[in-house]
């Protein structure tokens, strides 16, 4: 009995050691501490606890929805951060105004997906527009609204129109319609575009059905005006397109004044119109000796032997063109072996197209002096559709033993045999030219 009251007075003792302090001693506080069961939480109360994590949301995504919802208003850009940026151009609708989203939004994002939500898998084209989508949509975007456009008689709708390409006039290089009813002052609107390289412009009505009238197609005088003054004004114009626009030689003669005066066009097309040889005679003196005109397209038109005249006497000092094509003309036999002449001593032009133009044996022996000689950089050659013989041929092929540099001649649907010896003559030549040249 007295051993046991001693050993619980000796523990009390260990228990009681610095209770005359403030603190109890560490291992007092180590002897009685006891490890404390938590419970866990109902389910509802955890959701309660995950619903209340979430509405907190962070003060930036608060900011970027503000700004995303008054956006159209006031356009916030400056002081904002990129990455900022590119979270709000995600969160931007696609309806923005055209003008405000030209000048605010540069986010390649947003207009790849403006692109592909608001225009045709045809019209989404990257590569013929520069390679940038803000450019795609804008070049599209201007092309709708001039082929809708509605002219008044004192011109007081074309004023906001021009305030509105004045927005995006950065982003357009290219103008491109199909239709334009209105017939409005293209040269104001040209006016409006400093980067403007190319022009293309066709005077028609897209599905006009039963409601045709020969009035609404092609190029009016006041056109052919506006257009000389675009062509003449404008500093980075390089191509003209004028394709299908129902125009004669007094038409031509008024967009020549243009022409003349232009010192950056190189690429023009006037195919498919109603050119004769006097509206050629014009285009010929493009090709002087000042000329920088290198690719000239006048195929199907009315150009006849006279016409072939007047560009071989051109063809014979210029340097500068190196593409002609006067396919699906009436140049004959005779207008097609004046040409060919003019390319004697001829040292740029490396493209010809001469097909359909019932061209026969003298526009033949005239090609085979040209192809004999070291001046001609001719390489690619079509004289398919024509009215060459056998015989033809054969001049060809003992002519293409000298030559080094043409690579491609079709001579297809003429009145030669399809398999002759001639023939593979003339393709064994041309492979090895081919490929000498890649080699290169």
């Amino acid at each position: 009995m007295e051993n046991s009251s001693s050993s619980s007075n000796l523990v009390e003792q260990t228990y009681t050691i610095g209770t005359s302090t403030d603190s109890a001693a560490l291992s007092d506080q180590v002897k009685r501490y006891r490890s404390r069961r938590l419970k866990e939480p109902a389910s509802n109360e955890l959701k309660k606890d995950v619903a209340g994590d979430l509405s907190k949301e962070p003060l930036t995504l608060k900011c970027i929805k503000v700004i995303v919802a008054n956006f159209a208003k006031s356009p916030a850009h400056s002081g904002v951060p990129a990455k900022h940026m590119r979270e709000i151009a995600q969160q931007l609708p696609i309806d923005l105004d055209a003008g405000i989203a030209a000048v605010y939004v540069h986010d390649e994002n947003y207009w790849k997906r403006r692109c592909m939500q608001s225009l045709a898998a045809s019209e989404c084209q990257i590569i013929e527009h520069g390679l940038t989508w803000k450019q795609l949509y804008f070049e599209h975007h201007l092309r709708k609204r001039l082929e809708s456009f509605e002219a008044d008689e004192d011109g007081a709708k074309l004023e906001p129109l021009l305030d509105e390409i004045r927005k995006y006039q950065d982003n357009v290089f290219t103008l491109s319609f199909k239709q334009l009813p209105s017939h409005i002052d293209i040269d104001r609107v040209v006016e409006a575009l400093p980067n403007l390289t190319k022009l293309d412009v066709q005077y028609s009505i897209n599905k006009i059905g039963m409601n045709f009238d020969r009035r609404l197609f092609g190029m009016k005088i006041t056109d052919a005006s506006c257009l000389a003054k675009s062509v003449k004004d404008s500093l980075n114009l390089t191509s003209v397109i004028l394709a299908g626009n129902l125009m004669d030689d007094d038409l031509l003669r008024m967009l020549m004044t243009g022409l003349y005066k232009s010192s950056t066009i190189t690429h023009l097309d006037v195919s498919h119109n109603k050119i004769t040889n006097h509206g050629v005679r014009l285009l010929a003196k493009l090709l002087g000796t000042k000329s920088v005109l290198t690719s000239l397209n006048i195929a199907d038109n009315q150009v006849h032997a006279e016409g072939g005249r007047y560009l071989g006497r051109a063809l014979r000092s210029n340097d500068s063109l190196t593409d002609l094509n006067m396919r699906l003309n009436r140049l004959t036999d005779e207008g097609g072996r004046m040409l060919l002449e003019g390319l004697k001593e001829n040292q740029s032009v490396t493209r010809l197209n001469l097909s359909s133009n019932c061209l026969g044996t003298e526009s033949t022996q005239a090609l085979s002096v040209v192809l004999r000689g070291d001046e001609s950089q001719l390489m690619v050659l079509d004289l398919s559709s024509n009215q060459l013989g056998d015989g033809d041929v054969e001049t060809l092929g003992a002519t293409m033993g000298r030559n080094q540099k043409i690579i491609s001649l079709d001579l297809r649907m003429n009145s030669t045999s399809v398999e002759s010896e001639a023939m593979d003559k003339i393709e064994a030549m041309l492979h090895k030219n081919e490929l000498a040249l890649r080699q290169d």
